[in-house]
């Protein structure tokens, strides 16, 4: 709160101003005074939200403000397209060990916040759930539960720290206890990560300062910086601790195993791949490698050996139709399947 005289501060909620006495700072700009003391707030970014001001409320009571529910991830379609792309990315930056044996992941957005107190901020976490369920010959179901009106941001970092337990899921052993916290330091490990490829230091250091992991997670990126992503993955396929102890399993390693591939190299994919859908108001984009695209728009995509110049000319449920290179002949792209460029 600041106090002033006659400004040039204007109240970003009801347009007052310009604003005298009492002003509250606010990231997006000022409040006045009386909408400071409105109750109802954006549960992404606290500015308080009144009738008429364009902001949304879900179904199970959460109000979004007008300025993040453009980027808010509120339909089914966007939460499935988000981890989709996301699982590619973990995969790219883990390399192909990190793939699931059973890809088929059932994902589901919920409306109702089970997770976090209504209207409280909380930690990446609380905002997703991941459950595995075996079969007798070892035989995994796999599902993931978003919640919905979280930015995209923030839930590409829940897919990345659900994904992760899956994986979990598939190759710890039954003989491999492993301790609470450090399962979920190990999952925010993956989003850690992923956040860093995608250049987003805010995330990164909201993931370190989350006390979810009681501070596991800091010795997990010390132990990445030191040898990379490989040591911790190993450990949770043949360790025998609960706890992972950085210092006792690094020292342990054989030489030769102290060379892996740097987990921040990111391996490109080879070809083109239509992951799906994003809609925003009435107008739907085409993911494509992690790109988003409108229809007639044009955009550079880097693969392994070569960047390519991409425009969507068409966009369905199951299909989008591209040109490349300014190549006259179009091209089909059938939903989850990659194509190889000539």
């Amino acid at each position: 709160m600041a106090s002033a005289g006659e400004t040039n501060y204007f109240c970003i909620v009801c347009g007052k101003g310009p604003l005298t006495g009492h002003i509250w700072l606010h990231p997006r700009g000022a409040i006045c005074d009386d909408c400071e003391k409105i109750q109802d707030r954006c549960t992404i970014c606290g500015l308080p939200v009144k009738a008429g001001d364009g902001h949304l409320k879900t179904g199970d009571g959460r109000f979004i403000c007008r300025f993040d529910k453009k980027d808010a991830v509120l339909t089914l379609d966007q939460a499935r397209a988000l981890f989709e792309q996301t699982r590619d990315d973990v995969v790219d930056l883990y390399g192909r060990q990190f793939a699931l044996k059973y890809p088929e992941v059932t994902v589901t957005l919920f409306d109702v916040d089970y997770w976090s107190e209504k209207g409280q901020p909380g930690g990446l976490h609380k905002f997703g759930f991941a459950s595995t369920r075996k079969t007798a010959d070892g035989h995994c179901t796999h599902e993931v539960v978003l919640l919905s009106g979280r930015t995209r941001e923030e839930l590409i970092a829940v897919a990345a720290h659900e994904y992760t337990h899956l994986w979990i899921n598939e190759n710890q052993p039954d003989s491999h206890r492993i301790d609470g916290d450090t399962v979920e330091a190990i999952c925010e490990l993956t989003a850690y990560q992923l956040m860093g490829q995608k250049r987003l230091p805010a995330m990164q250091k909201q993931i370190l300062e989350n006390p979810y992991t009681a501070g596991k997670i800091k010795t997990l990126v010390a132990v990445e910086r030191a040898g990379g992503t490989d040591y911790v993955l190993n450990w949770v396929k043949h360790g025998t601790a609960e706890t992972f102890d950085a210092d006792a399993y690094l020292s342990a390693l054989p030489v030769p195993a102290a060379v892996p591939i740097p987990a921040s190299l990111r391996l490109w994919p080879a070809g083109i791949k239509f992951s799906g859908l994003m809609a925003f108001g009435n107008e739907r984009q085409a993911v494509i490698n992690g790109v988003a695209f409108a229809a007639g728009e044009q955009k550079t995509i880097k693969l392994r050996d070569k960047s390519v110049i991409v425009r969507c000319r068409e966009i369905h449920d199951g299909d989008v139709v591209v040109e490349w290179n300014g190549s006259p002949v179009p091209l089909t792209l059938v939903r989850g399947e990659e194509k190889l460029l000539p």
